[in-house]
């Protein structure tokens, strides 16, 4: 006997919870994205990505993960109390984002841990698209 199984876009998991259903959409490119990134850089918002908790998401701007080359920052509140976050080159005036996500304010309202853990991953999911395609990306709820 043979399993199937289900061919996922990278980015995307499957959590069969109707009460939490998010989806990670492209945006659109990010503007002045910089000319020059290194694998380093790269590598380093990976890791940077990997720190980023539940709790940190909601946090307010000036916050930031400092990780070796970049820095993930939450960049502003958006409409409806969600997050914008980003990850910049240190040392680099001017120069855009190498990442941008936007987290809709329909998931901070996340009731259990296995949720929050959820919304978590699809934020960090969603941070590693945006690096990998240079679109920004938006994670939508609604998550209760």
């Amino acid at each position: 006997m043979t399993e199937k199984t289900q061919a996922m876009q990278p980015g995307t998991e499957l959590f069969n919870d109707p009460n939490c259903a998010l989806t990670i959409t492209p945006q659109g490119s990010i503007t002045d994205y910089p000319s020059a990134v290194s694998n380093q850089n790269i590598a380093d918002a990976h890791s940077a990505i990997a720190q980023l908790s539940f709790e940190d998401i909601w946090r307010l701007p000036p916050f930031s993960i400092q990780y070796g080359s970049i820095r993930l920052e939450v960049r502003g509140v958006i409409a409806g109390g969600g997050r914008s976050w980003e990850i910049l080159i240190n040392g680099t005036n001017g120069s855009g984002p190498i990442s941008s996500t936007l987290v809709q304010g329909n998931v901070v309202t996340a009731s259990t841990d296995d949720r929050r853990a959820y919304v978590q991953r699809m934020v960090q999911n969603a941070l590693v698209q945006s690096l990998a395609t240079k679109n920004i990306t938006d994670v939508t709820g609604p998550c209760r």
